[in-house]
């Protein structure tokens, strides 16, 4: 009956994996997408978070996309610690699913015609029909593993024994809770360890209370997993690592409360709620100690988040730190952690302009400017060398405009960073009275642009911009009509008005390439423009 039950717990990981990998790939980008967009509140993001896992059946994807977003500059860090505590309220959902499909009613037939009808799907099937017979086909393994399991645990359940699982001290339930955790660590998977735990539950093999505990730890059991994917990883991936641990740490701190509230006056003497199935009872109990913990959490997140990255800070370079742990194997968010560079590299340069050309001051204040530029020089390289790597040819449409955008953006902003090396008609433009007013213009829409680029997902207050740029050149040839006629009326010299207009040629160029970086920054991705 062991090796019937190891055989049934199988089953179900099998079914988990094929229904969490399969509902990924159907979706595409869209979970990705769907992080980004609906996470702005707190209550949206814990939200986004539970739906997006109970929908995919895993909390592991949900958090990995969402580090993913924060390493690509594309999700705020308090937004990500909304994602991850909703997270583990969606997670919650399988509980219910085993409690109610799984072992109330009797699907094993309706399931092995799902799974035959998935498989059918995968081998004859095309594009997104055959896509969809895997989740399908792991549906129907979930519950025929959940049979499985029943059936075994009916045969251990006489001879099934915890041991030191007495729940009359807190010695016997802190006993039970590390086998809870111990039981998600070897199966790496907290829905699997629930799952096998509601249906001992069901034979009777053990306790309402015993169940209870177990299921505190296997909710914590997934702590050590996120710490250990964290050794070595980003910034990113550390601080949401340490928000999942302190999380669940707290949240089973709760749950061994509001046991011991249910254990003194919700059980009759034989241990259970009158009643009431024991196995809805514990996924309500799991539901609600997680709705509780995320309750606790919410008015202070903003500051939670904050503690969390005092303690993990930054490292490496600020200007290409979300280069250094995306991986060129997720294009799309490798493409969108070029971008969240590309909008910090465009603002450096932005003051360096301001510094050298449009405000030009001291030589202690140019000399800072030039260094800053040398830096962003230098991280415009590396995601050169990045950008070089990444492939979107097979990808979304979108996917593949948004790369296609971010490479036009680095030209042109390299091409930006060129114009601002040492020149007559750079020094020219930033001194010169003849162009003042070509200088205020350019002042103010490089300032305009400074301020847009740090903001995240920038979309609509792009184009007042873009006309501020897109003003210059109208301006540049009122001016330089202006510098001409003085010329014809003996008001100017020739060589001195040739030199401003090469300076309002240079303005000229150097706005344009600032205009065209910010449009390809833009956010829906516009598309193959020069």
């Amino acid at each position: 009956m062991a090796i019937d039950l190891i055989g049934g717990v199988g089953v179900f990981l099998l079914g988990m994996l094929l229904l969490t990998e399969g509902l990924k790939a159907l979706a595409g980008g869209a979970l990705r997408r769907g992080l980004a967009r609906f996470t702005r509140g707190r209550l949206a993001a814990v939200a986004t978070g539970a739906v997006a896992t109970a929908v995919i059946q895993s909390s592991s994807a949900t958090t990995m996309t969402t580090i993913g977003l924060v390493a690509a500059g594309l999700l705020p860090m308090v937004s990500a610690v909304g994602v991850i505590l909703g997270a583990n309220l969606g997670t919650t959902s399988t509980a219910w699913i085993v409690a109610y499909f799984g072992l109330k009613l009797d699907v094993s037939s309706v399931a092995m015609l799902a799974v035959a009808a998935g498989a059918l799907l995968r081998l004859l099937g095309r594009g997104r029909l055959g896509a969809a017979g895997m989740p399908l086909a792991g549906f129907g393994l979930l519950f025929v593993g959940i049979s499985l399991m029943q059936a075994a645990m009916a045969g251990l359940a006489d001879g099934f024994v915890i041991p030191a699982a007495s729940t009359d001290h807190l010695g016997g339930m802190l006993v039970l809770v590390a086998i809870g955790a111990a039981m998600t660590l070897i199966m790496q998977s907290s829905s699997a360890a629930v799952a096998t735990t509601l249906t001992a539950l069901a034979a009777g093999a053990i306790g309402l209370e015993q169940a209870a505990a177990l299921v505190i730890g296997q909710n914590l059991g997934t702590t050590p997993k996120a710490l250990l994917a964290s050794l070595g990883a980003s910034t990113a991936a550390r601080r949401t690592a340490v928000a999942h641990v302190v999380f669940n740490l707290l949240t089973g701190v709760v749950a061994l409360l509001l046991l011991a509230v249910l254990a003194r006056f919700g059980l009759d003497p034989d241990g259970a709620l009158i009643g009431a199935d024991p196995a809805l009872v514990i996924a309500g109990f799991h539901t609600v100690f997680n709705v509780v913990g995320v309750a606790l959490f919410l008015p202070w997140l903003p500051t939670f988040t904050a503690l969390v990255t005092r303690l993990v800070p930054d490292r490496g370079p600020p200007l290409t730190r979300h280069l250094k742990y995306a991986s060129v194997d997720e294009p799309a968010l490798a493409v969108q952690a070029a971008r969240t560079t590309l909008l910090g590299i465009a603002a450096e340069l932005g003051d360096a302009t301001r510094a050298l050309a449009t405000r030009a001051g001291s030589v202690r204040e140019a000399a800072s400017a030039r260094a800053r530029l040398a830096h962003a020089t230098t991280a415009l390289d590396e995601t050169l060398e990045f950008l070089a790597k990444v492939r979107t040819g097979d990808g979304d449409p979108p996917d593949r405009r948004r790369h296609v955008s971010v490479l036009h953006a680095l030209d042109h902003l390299h091409r930006a960073a060129n114009r601002l090396a040492p020149s007559a008609a750079l020094d020219r433009f930033a001194h010169a009275p003849d162009v003042r007013p070509v200088r205020e213009a350019l002042d103010g829409a490089v300032a305009a642009m400074v301020d847009w680029c740090p903001v995240l997902a920038p979309d609509a207050p792009a184009d007042a911009i873009l006309e501020r740029f897109e003003a210059i050149p109208g301006l540049r040839r009122h001016t330089r009509g202006q510098v001409l006629r003085r010329v014809a009326d003996g008001a100017a010299d020739a060589d001195d008005a040739e030199e401003t207009l090469e300076a309002l040629t240079w303005a000229q160029a150097i706005a344009h390439n600032l205009e065209r970086a910010l449009h390809h920054l833009r956010e829906p991705a516009p598309g193959d423009e020069s």
